[in-house]
């Protein structure tokens, strides 16, 4: 398991999975988008505990919603 815990109102850099992995919201809102170059408005919302499955060689980006801290945690499958 890892957790992120630094994500920001902007757009993460790319992140490419070596593996399927579930990306869940541990905490506050967030939002991930396999758009490259997303706009504010794009990506699928997360809220708290809400997970979402992603297959290998998936490349994402993603950021937090508000002012609240976020937390993701990506488990690996």
């Amino acid at each position: 398991m890892a957790l992120i815990t630094n994500a920001t109102t902007v757009w993460s850099d790319p992140v490419t999975l070596a593996e399927d992995e579930i990306w869940q919201a541990r905490q506050g809102s967030v939002f991930l988008t396999t758009t490259d170059g997303p706009v504010a408005t794009d990506g699928i919302a997360l809220a708290l505990r809400d997970g979402l499955r992603l297959t290998a060689g998936t490349e994402l980006r993603y950021r937090k919603e508000g002012p609240t801290a976020a937390v993701i945690v990506r488990e690996v499958m």
